[in-house]
């Protein structure tokens, strides 16, 4: 009979000896991490890498995520950090923040495409397709593709980073015109200029030696049928030879000079 008790009572000692072992080795590591997160520095932000960001851009994003230094990296808020990046930083267009375990984060930048160059008070602007003049264009950040270039010739115009120099309109109206003058007026555009920042104006000096006016809020399109229709059926060929320019600026109205108009 004391056999058999002394068989139940190991049977159950084994038991319980099993749920212990079974139990520590679940504590024990949970005790381990919870010092290793909240009492050590393990966990602690100590390097931020940033990817994809030219040397200027990449001074002023780390200027910002280094802030997040010694924060501990599974609770360290990477949204705001992004947020103030894209703020901060007119020619980022994209931020993105991955942590890397134990103590790195990841900022993974993606910059804008300029869509047009502003020369302005003699620096040249990158300028993005919202207007916005992100960045000064030296030499060495000229990309690899030819840029359109517009001129203002207020020397007082104030162009300020992170903010718009023209409008979204403008920009539309000046790719759409340098994609399809050409056809109209059997002509390249030379230069472009504008009288100021706020203008409703451009001027497209072309590589015939005459210049076109056109009103920038209204339709391209519209005016450059005009410019079609008057260069085959009213400027005389002798007209073209010394033609000096052609404003489509007034609706309903076109005027040009040359020197011998009647």
């Amino acid at each position: 009979m004391n056999s058999v008790r002394w068989r139940v009572l190991l049977r159950k000692l084994m038991d319980w000896s099993s749920v212990a072992f079974l139990a520590l080795l679940v504590i024990v590591p949970a005790i381990l991490f919870i010092w290793l997160l909240f009492f050590t520095k393990t966990f602690s932000i100590t390097t931020v890498t940033i990817v994809d960001a030219k040397p200027n851009t990449e001074v002023a994003v780390r200027a910002i995520a280094e802030k997040s230094i010694g924060q501990n990296i599974l609770f360290a808020q990477t949204k705001p950090t992004e947020r103030e990046i894209l703020q901060k930083v007119p020619q980022v267009k994209d931020a993105h923040i991955i942590r890397k375990l134990p103590g790195t984060i990841k900022v993974v930048i993606q910059e804008k495409t300029p869509v047009l160059l502003l020369l302005s008070g003699g620096t040249y602007y990158f300028l993005d397709n919202q207007g916005i003049a992100y960045e000064e264009a030296s030499l060495d950040a000229l990309p690899g593709i030819v840029l359109p270039v517009v001129k203002t010739s207020d020397q007082n115009a104030k162009v300020t980073l992170g903010t718009r120099a023209v409008d979204d309109q403008f920009i539309s109206f000046i790719a759409e015109t340098l994609k399809k003058l050409p056809d109209a007026a059997n002509a390249q555009v030379v230069e472009i200029q504008i009288p100021s920042l706020e203008t409703r104006e451009a001027h497209f000096l072309l590589d015939k030696n005459w210049t076109l006016l056109m009103d920038t809020t209204r339709s391209a399109d519209d005016q450059l049928d005009i410019l079609k229709r008057l260069l085959e059926h009213t400027v005389t060929a002798q007209e073209m030879q010394t033609l000096q320019y052609i404003d489509l600026r007034i609706p309903n109205r076109v005027y040009y000079k040359s020197s011998v108009s009647s």
